[in-house]
């Protein structure tokens, strides 16, 4: 197959977050198939532009990849305005519409990786126009949980753009169940098939002392992770108040919380423990890549995620490849993790993540044991492979119904 993903950014734009990982991720085992992988789309890098040739082809680890110049004159206009300034804005890329009508005559099937922006847009129609089967990947957004952030201005978007292409792609794509009961509550009833993210499975765990040893985190420590962007969606803030409950239980426990600052909310965490004299006890890293974050991953005893609503986190799944154990909210999607004995799902609030918390810190065999039946788990359901060859198969039934249609 010749396959062309529109995506908002690609690799090495990872300030975008997790999608940039696992659209790499199932392009290039993709192309180690046999399959060609074009992927379109712009030099952003969220608030920032990736230094690399535009408007031209070029191979990233075996994909052919566009990267398009974006135009962002809302955000250039109104700098002052914080909201702008931080979100990855539309991505207009102007150059685009004449290079994907030329290429669309030779592409098999089209897969659109995420709304809202202007490569999904111009990517679907084109499609459509040139009458190729479309997949169309919401990655999560589509929540009713994230469409309370900006709701008006999404719900008319998706009024007037999102969902006339929804309803004319071949196969919708949900990562969970959860996101095949939003497509359906926005009104749309094209076919719809769950895929998964998936998983690198690392061969050992990474003992990370090393590394930790700079935060101050010592051997005997119980560590508690949180790897995700600061905001509010997130539920770092009540990760942190959990903590702040149960940290006189154990006084060797430490929380580090890695990832951006992406809302600002960093310097108002920081004075909440300074006045509770935590100080060396909560670690902010930053945004964490590579070795540094495989470390953290490998010495971590428990990830925890209180997430109001995820697509289908890869943190989770890379913590759950590294044998540790995960605390989950609800929003997270993935009620697998009680009914294998890999973790618990509780509510995203404060009090019951710290009952829940104390509970699993005070035995640490026993998180031991949940760690290694979570990466038997992941081995086992969740590897890149397994979950690449679900996509590739529901390619070729996607091109088979698209062919009968024309017929």
């Amino acid at each position: 197959m010749r396959i062309l993903y529109a995506a908002p950014g690609y690799k090495p734009a990872y300030r975008l977050g997790g999608p940039i990982h696992t659209i790499s991720a199932v392009a290039e085992r993709l192309v180690r198939l046999g399959h060609e992988v074009i992927v379109f789309t712009t030099n952003s890098n969220l608030d920032e532009d990736l230094d690399v040739p535009t408007d031209q082809p070029i191979d990233v680890e075996g994909v052919q990849v566009w990267y398009f110049k974006r135009e962002e004159p809302i955000k250039r206009w109104l700098p002052f305005i914080p909201y702008l300034a931080k979100s990855m804005g539309f991505l207009y890329a102007p150059a685009m519409r004449a290079q994907l009508d030329r290429i669309l005559p030779t592409i098999d099937v089209v897969h659109t990786q995420m709304p809202y922006v202007y490569p999904t847009c111009a990517s679907g129609w084109a499609a459509i126009r040139h009458h190729k089967p479309l997949f169309y990947h919401q990655r999560g957004v589509f929540d009713l949980e994230c469409l309370k952030f900006c709701g008006l201005k999404k719900r008319l978007y998706i009024r007037a753009i999102e969902r006339p292409i929804m309803r004319r792609a071949n196969t919708l794509i949900a990562l969970t169940e959860a996101e095949v009961r939003s497509y359906r509550a926005l009104g749309v009833q094209t076919q719809c098939q769950i895929i998964p993210n998936g998983v690198d499975i690392v061969k050992t765990k990474r003992c990370g002392n090393s590394t930790c040893s700079a935060w101050g985190i010592e051997p005997d420590d119980l560590m508690i992770l949180f790897m995700g962007r600061l905001h509010p969606i997130k539920g770092a803030d009540r990760l942190l108040r959990a903590f702040m409950k149960i940290e006189r239980q154990f006084p060797h426990a430490k929380l580090v919380m890695a990832g951006p600052d992406e809302f600002g909310i960093l310097e108002k965490f920081q004075a909440e423990i300074k006045e509770s004299g935590l100080q060396k006890r909560v670690i902010f890293t930053g945004m964490v890549t590579g070795d540094v974050k495989q470390d953290l991953l490998g010495r971590s005893n428990l990830f925890c995620l209180p997430s109001d609503t995820e697509g289908f986190s890869m943190a989770v799944l890379e913590a759950l490849a590294n044998s540790t154990a995960v605390l989950l909210s609800p929003g997270c999607h993935f009620p697998e993790v009680e009914t294998s004995g890999i973790g618990r799902v509780v509510a995203s609030e404060a009090g019951a993540m710290a009952k829940a918390m104390g509970e699993l810190l005070k035995d640490r065999h026993a998180l031991v044991e949940m760690g290694r039946k979570g990466r038997e788990f992941v081995v086992r359901y969740y590897s890149w492979d397994t979950i690449v060859n679900k996509m590739e198969n529901v390619y070729y039934a996607g091109i088979k119904r698209h062919l009968s249609r024309k017929g």
